[in-house]
């Protein structure tokens, strides 16, 4: 059987259930003559009056209210079901919020194996600087670096150790002719967005402070790590993060001395709301991984 313009049948709804061409032009994002367009349209499709004139209003005739009650239930009816399907696809995403360096280097160079064992799962993974806030409705997960304490309205588990060391590629190192800390001074560092990071190690290495002055300032961790794998300096990057390039000994330490070893890479989700299914089979999956501290989350 052949439907009426859906168009129409949209217009009449809104219509009805407002009782207002004005009310439903706004909820609709169109003016008032495109209603009533719509509504003369569909009363010229069934040859008989939906509606008329009351005063400075309409009412309904007789056949206008019996149409009203099928057609707004069924936009209900739909409006319920779309509401069902959001949900449930939500319920299969996990957002995920992570710190640059963390994402490119330790998260996405292992995702294939959560994803080979979770196909279902979206994984909406976008990353932003530690000093950005957190918001706990549009984030599921989040790995930050500091201490539990740091992050209020989360409930913070660490994830990994968070000591950094200074490292460099071999082929650099043979370049500058390194071979101790004597001759640290012929080397150029490179720095994460400031120089405070690199005075830290000098001062527990028992260097000279004042080489922190020198080499470029760099504005994420990524690109650190990219100068320092390219050969252009030394970097102080947080040894689990890059435990994949100190194995293959694409970057080699320099030395034994790290900071910041009280410090931990840690996984956070909200404290003010509970978290899906899939959230939490992503959250043991983080806890599987090699290097990960394995305090235990609850089961899926």
């Amino acid at each position: 059987m052949k439907m009426p313009p859906i168009q129409s049948i949209r217009a009449f709804e809104a219509v009805a259930r407002l009782g207002s061409v004005t009310a439903a032009a706004e909820e609709l994002f169109v003016s008032h003559s495109a209603i009533s367009h719509q509504i003369h349209k569909l009363e010229d499709w069934f040859a008989i009056p939906l509606m008329e004139r009351h005063g400075r209003g309409i009412r309904l005739t007789d056949a206008g209210e019996r149409y009203k009650i099928s057609v707004c239930q069924a936009f209900k009816l739909i409006h319920a079901e779309t509401d069902l399907l959001k949900r449930q696809r939500n319920a299969t995403q996990v957002r995920v919020s992570s710190l640059p360096m963390f994402a490119v280097s330790w998260l996405m160079t292992q995702m294939h194996e959560f994803w080979a064992k979770h196909p279902d799962i979206q994984v909406a993974l976008h990353y932003s600087r530690g000093t950005m806030q957190i918001d706990p409705e549009t984030t599921d997960v989040a790995i930050r670096y500091g201490r539990p304490g740091d992050f209020p309205g989360f409930i913070a588990m660490p994830l990994l150790e968070g000591s950094a060391i200074p490292v460099a590629s071999p082929l650099y190192l043979e370049r500058t002719g390194y071979r101790s800390l004597k001759d640290f001074e012929k080397l150029n560092l490179l720095h994460d967005d400031d120089r405070d990071y690199w005075t830290m190690w000098l001062k527990q290495a028992g260097l000279n402070l004042g080489l922190a002055e020198s080499g470029p300032l760099l504005p994420d961790g990524n690109l650190t790590l990219a100068a320092t794998m390219a050969g252009e300096g030394v970097g102080l990057l947080r040894r689990a993060v890059i435990a994949s390039q100190l194995r293959s000994r694409t970057l080699v330490p320099l030395s034994d001395v790290s900071i910041q070893d009280d410090l931990h890479y840690l996984v956070l989700t909200p404290q003010t709301r509970s978290v899906s299914r899939s959230a939490l089979i992503f959250l043991q999956w983080l806890q599987s991984l090699p290097g990960s501290i394995r305090l235990g989350v609850p089961r899926a």
